[in-house]
C-alpha cells in the first residue's frame, strides 16, 4: 500500500541566511480525517544519512505556529529563521497531532541549502 503524503521541493536557501519557512493549510467541507481539533505540529530537517539536524515544534514559541486549529480548517506556519546548516540537500517532514491523538506526517520533501554567500 502506498502512502499519500505530498512531496514538496522547497525553494533553496543559503547557510547563515534567513529561510522563509512555509505555511500549510487545509480547508475541507466534508467529514474527513481533519474533523478533530489540531493540537500540535512538528517540522524536522534530516541530513543525507537520516540524522535530525533541526526540529521545530508548536510547543516552542516562534518555531511552528498553529494559525487555525478548528476542525476541517487547519493552518500551520513553520516560522522563518536563519539556517546555519552546511550546504547540502536535506529531507524534511511536517507532522501533525490532533485532539484525538492521531499523529500523521502530512508533507515531506527536500530543501537545498547552498554554501554561505557572504563576501
Amino acid at each position: 500500500m502506498a502512502c499519500n503524503t505530498t512531496f514538496v521541493h522547497l525553494p533553496c536557501s543559503y547557510k547563515n541566511e534567513t529561510w522563509d519557512g512555509l505555511t500549510w493549510e487545509i480547508v475541507s467541507t466534508d467529514s474527513t480525517e481533519f474533523d478533530s481539533v489540531l493540537s500540535s505540529a512538528k517540522f524536522q530537517l534530516k541530513n543525507s544519512i537520516g540524522e535530525a539536524v533541526l526540529t521545530l515544534t508548536s510547543a516552542t514559541l516562534g518555531e511552528v505556529t498553529l494559525n487555525v486549529t478548528t476542525p476541517r480548517q487547519w493552518n500551520v506556519t513553520v516560522e522563518k529563521r536563519i539556517l546555519s546548516l552546511d550546504d547540502g540537500i536535506y529531507s524534511w517532514g511536517l507532522e501533525t497531532t490532533d485532539a484525538d491523538g492521531v499523529v500523521k506526517t502530512r508533507l515531506i520533501g527536500d530543501l537545498k541549502v547552498n554554501a554561505d554567500t557572504t563576501l
